[in-house]
Protein backbone atom coordinates (compact mmCIF):
# COMPACT_ATOMS: atom_id res chain seq x y z
CA UNK A 1 0.00 0.00 0.00
CA UNK A 2 1.54 3.72 -0.79
CA UNK A 3 1.12 6.24 1.54
CA UNK A 4 2.91 8.74 3.34
CA UNK A 5 3.16 9.93 7.08
CA UNK A 6 4.72 13.55 7.82
CA UNK A 7 4.11 14.46 11.48
CA UNK A 8 0.80 14.55 11.90
CA UNK A 9 -0.44 13.82 8.20
CA UNK A 10 -1.32 10.82 6.81
CA UNK A 11 -1.53 10.83 3.19
CA UNK A 12 -2.79 8.03 0.60
CA UNK A 13 -1.75 7.52 -2.67
CA UNK A 14 -5.04 8.45 -4.23
CA UNK A 15 -3.92 12.07 -2.15
CA UNK A 16 -6.52 12.01 -0.16
CA UNK A 17 -5.01 13.12 3.14
CA UNK A 18 -5.94 12.93 7.32
CA UNK A 19 -5.00 15.87 9.46
CA UNK A 20 -4.59 14.22 13.37
CA UNK A 21 -4.19 16.24 16.48
CA UNK A 22 -1.40 14.30 17.65
CA UNK A 23 1.84 13.39 15.40
CA UNK A 24 1.41 9.97 13.87
CA UNK A 25 3.87 7.61 16.51
CA UNK A 26 3.50 3.93 14.47
CA UNK A 27 1.92 2.90 11.06
CA UNK A 28 0.68 -0.78 10.74
CA UNK A 29 -0.61 -2.51 7.43
CA UNK A 30 -2.76 -5.64 7.80
CA UNK A 31 -4.21 -6.67 5.16
CA UNK A 32 -5.26 -3.92 3.15
CA UNK A 33 -5.31 -1.68 5.96
CA UNK A 34 -3.84 0.81 7.68
CA UNK A 35 -3.60 0.96 11.47
CA UNK A 36 -2.70 4.44 12.79
CA UNK A 37 -1.30 4.91 16.33
CA UNK A 38 -0.55 8.90 17.58
CA UNK A 39 2.12 9.89 19.83
CA UNK A 40 -0.35 11.32 22.77
CA UNK A 41 1.62 13.38 25.04
CA UNK A 42 2.30 11.86 29.02
CA UNK A 43 0.65 15.11 30.06
CA UNK A 44 -2.78 14.33 28.21
CA UNK A 45 -5.27 12.47 28.50
CA UNK A 46 -6.27 10.44 25.47
CA UNK A 47 -6.33 6.72 25.58
CA UNK A 48 -8.26 6.00 22.45
CA UNK A 49 -5.27 7.24 20.23
CA UNK A 50 -5.69 4.12 17.65
CA UNK A 51 -7.66 4.31 14.13
CA UNK A 52 -7.79 2.02 11.07
CA UNK A 53 -8.24 3.31 7.56
CA UNK A 54 -9.02 1.44 3.97
CA UNK A 55 -6.22 2.38 1.39
CA UNK A 56 -8.53 5.22 -0.10
CA UNK A 57 -8.60 6.88 3.43
CA UNK A 58 -11.78 6.32 4.36
CA UNK A 59 -12.28 5.63 8.37
CA UNK A 60 -12.57 2.54 8.98
CA UNK A 61 -13.15 2.18 13.11
CA UNK A 62 -11.79 3.73 16.76
CA UNK A 63 -10.44 1.96 19.27
CA UNK A 64 -12.70 1.15 21.90
CA UNK A 65 -12.11 1.81 25.70
CA UNK A 66 -10.90 -1.29 27.79
CA UNK A 67 -10.82 -1.83 31.12
CA UNK A 68 -7.24 -1.81 32.20
CA UNK A 69 -4.93 -4.15 34.57
CA UNK A 70 -3.02 -1.30 35.97
CA UNK A 71 -5.36 2.01 36.30
CA UNK A 72 -4.03 5.29 35.14
CA UNK A 73 -5.00 8.91 33.77
CA UNK A 74 -2.48 8.65 30.82
CA UNK A 75 -2.77 5.50 29.21
CA UNK A 76 -2.14 6.24 25.88
CA UNK A 77 -1.15 2.85 23.50
CA UNK A 78 2.84 3.36 22.76
CA UNK A 79 3.03 0.29 20.04
CA UNK A 80 0.98 -1.96 17.95
CA UNK A 81 2.32 -5.09 16.69
CA UNK A 82 1.42 -9.16 14.60
CA UNK A 83 2.56 -11.34 17.31
CA UNK A 84 3.82 -15.21 16.16
CA UNK A 85 -0.01 -16.45 16.52
CA UNK A 86 -0.46 -13.49 13.45
CA UNK A 87 -2.98 -11.22 16.08
CA UNK A 88 -3.26 -7.67 15.74
CA UNK A 89 -1.55 -6.49 19.40
CA UNK A 90 -1.75 -2.73 21.17
CA UNK A 91 0.33 -2.01 24.16
CA UNK A 92 -0.46 0.82 26.26
CA UNK A 93 1.46 2.85 29.41
CA UNK A 94 -0.78 1.11 32.15
CA UNK A 95 0.34 -2.94 31.51
CA UNK A 96 -2.23 -3.72 29.35
CA UNK A 97 -2.05 -5.87 26.12
CA UNK A 98 -5.12 -5.61 23.73
CA UNK A 99 -6.06 -8.32 20.81
CA UNK A 100 -7.92 -6.41 18.21
CA UNK A 101 -9.75 -7.57 15.11
CA UNK A 102 -7.80 -5.29 12.76
CA UNK A 103 -10.62 -5.37 10.18
CA UNK A 104 -13.54 -3.31 12.97
CA UNK A 105 -11.82 -3.17 15.84
CA UNK A 106 -13.16 -5.11 17.74
CA UNK A 107 -11.17 -6.01 21.79
CA UNK A 108 -11.17 -9.54 21.31
CA UNK A 109 -9.32 -9.99 24.63
CA UNK A 110 -6.62 -8.62 26.47
CA UNK A 111 -4.29 -9.41 29.10
CA UNK A 112 -1.57 -7.86 31.57
CA UNK A 113 1.91 -7.41 30.35
CA UNK A 114 3.40 -6.85 33.67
Amino acid sequence: MDYNVSGNNLTFANKTNVDFEYPILKVLEVYHFLIVVLDIPDTKYYNNNVFAFNTTGDFLWHIEDVELYEKGRYCAYIDIIINKEHEVVLFNWCDTAVVINPQDGEVLRRYPTK
